[in-house]
């Protein structure tokens, strides 16, 4: 079994370095040419499923790669991304509560819970 990972294309939140969380933001138009590149890239890979984050931006990514394909695309909330809460729409420039912000969520990455490790 092989298992392709893609992560969603481009949204304006990206461009802006929003904190998108949960927010359901969508692709931008240059986040929909991404995800059909990919899918012309992936053109032969003979998918027969695929799973996405129940967010926009995931779905139209997912439809976008998958194409013409006749292979179902299943939502599934476990791969949602984490919800940001008040942060998100945020800039990662320290804005909002002081240094609960960094707490939260530091510019460099996001703090694993205790006993997880810090994925790149």
């Amino acid at each position: 079994m092989r298992l392709y990972l893609i992560r969603h294309g481009v949204t304006d939140w990206n461009n802006e370095k929003r904190l998108q969380g949960k927010s359901d933001i969508p692709l931008n138009a240059f986040g929909e040419l991404l995800a059909k590149e990919t899918g012309e890239a992936l053109r032969d890979i003979p998918f027969d499923l695929a799973y996405t984050s129940p967010l926009i931006r995931a779905r139209r990514t997912a439809e976008l790669v998958i194409g013409k394909r006749s292979v179902p695309i299943l939502d599934d909330p476990r791969i949602e991304e984490i919800g940001l809460g008040i942060y998100e729409g945020l800039i990662c420039k320290g804005e909002g509560s002081g240094s609960e912000f960094f707490s939260f969520f530091p510019c460099s990455g996001i703090v694993p819970a205790a006993g997880r490790r810090r994925v790149l």
